[in-house]
């Protein structure tokens, strides 16, 4: 289940930096096609960049939330 929700996240990133990229397109109308792909190209690596930083980011959290076992409560299971 979180399989699909983390692939549901990176298909929403990137359907959004492809939306960017064509916004980034209309603006430099009127300029060479060579700026444009500049730009998109550009776009496409911001959107392919916020997914493992929402990744770090949720991680981050987690890790800032979970509560991690004391060895000391390991070592007397053992005993």
């Amino acid at each position: 289940m979180k399989s699909n929700a983390i692939n549901a996240l990176i298909l929403v990133v990137v359907a959004t930096g492809t939306a960017l990229a064509a916004f980034i397109g209309d603006i430099s109308r009127g300029s060479g096609s060579l700026q444009t792909l500049f730009f998109a190209f550009v776009a496409a690596i911001i959107a392919i960049q916020v997914v493992p930083a929402m990744m770090l980011v949720g991680y981050l959290i987690k890790g800032l939330l979970t509560r991690p076992a004391h060895k000391s409560e390991h070592a007397n299971e053992r005993n």
